[in-house]
């Protein structure tokens, strides 16, 4: 989604996110839905082996099943923006 629209979804470069992506702090993806087009969800990262991200959604889903605390896995590719818990934007 990233490179195909590039105004409206910003990714930071793979090696950043490297850097900065750790337990405890917050990582936006978007998770797509067969019927939906698609939502952008903040989650908490718990754990990170490689590209690999385990996390827990940080708010209630809007237009998928799911709820606040469910647990989630991605890949370091599927993150959009990267935040800490104060608010301060990583990536």
């Amino acid at each position: 989604m990233g490179q195909q629209h590039p105004d409206t979804f910003e990714v930071a470069s793979i090696d950043t996110l490297r850097e900065v992506v750790q337990p405890g702090v917050y990582a936006k993806i978007c998770i797509l839905d067969g019927a939906f087009q698609g939502e952008r969800i903040w989650t908490e990262v718990t754990e990170v082996d490689g590209v690999k991200v385990k996390a827990t959604l940080a708010n209630d889903p809007f237009g998928f099943e799911g709820k606040h605390g469910d647990p989630v896995e991605y890949q370091l590719r599927h993150i959009y923006n990267v935040a800490a818990k104060d608010g301060e934007e990583l990536a």
